[in-house]
């Protein structure tokens, strides 16, 4: 029996064109007694539709305050602007030798004597009286910073023509009707002295 076990191995290996057939599979690889480790899941995180909407909504939010921001700092720095200027301004126009204090109280209170002059008196009259009561006396109690005022009044004439011509037509219906007081005036004088 060994010869015919050995002339069919002998017979096998001779046969080069047949494949070998063994009862596993293959033999190089043993069947571990161990569970095959699982593949590592990975989940790849999609976000859903409420949250793309939300994420969008926030960026437009965000973008909004940030604009309004810019803006609130623009209107802000208008602001200080405008106070720097103002600041400017009043120091130009104020004579450091002066004192404000007193000199603005006395302007005040002639004012206000102005509109108690002419209470009872016609309408132009009362609205003329107190301008030029606090005229009159700002010349007299501040002097340089009344004359800084006029010369910054006439600075924004110049850049501004429609002021300019406001006060050309002032001042000429002022000095129309100056001459019509001076001549009514002289009319009276001469008919006054004529019935003497």
């Amino acid at each position: 029996m060994l010869v015919l076990t050995a002339f069919a191995g002998a017979a096998i290996k001779g046969f080069k064109g047949f494949p070998v057939i063994y009862a596993e599979e293959n033999p190089a690889k043993k069947l571990s007694i161990y569970d095959e480790p699982k593949p590592d899941i990975i989940l790849v995180e999609s976000p859903t539709r409420l949250e793309k909407e939300i994420r969008q909504t926030r960026i437009q939010v965000i973008k909004a305050a940030r604009d309004f921001e810019q803006q609130i700092h623009g209107v802000a720095n208008k602001w200080i602007a405008i106070e720097q200027d103002t600041e400017k301004t009043i120091k130009e126009i104020v004579a450091q030798d002066e004192r404000l204090m007193p000199g603005a109280l006395y302007i005040s209170v002639a004012g206000l004597a102005g509109t108690i002059i002419a209470r009872n008196r016609n309408v132009l009259l009362r609205i003329a009286s107190p301008l030029f009561f606090t005229i009159a006396s700002s010349y007299y109690f501040l002097p340089k910073t009344s004359h800084n005022i006029l010369k910054k009044i006439q600075e924004y004439e110049q850049k501004s023509p429609k002021l300019l011509k406001v006060h050309y037509s002032i001042s000429e219906v002022a000095s129309d009707t100056k001459q019509k007081v001076d001549s009514v005036i002289a009319d009276l004088k001469n008919n006054n002295n004529k019935s003497k």
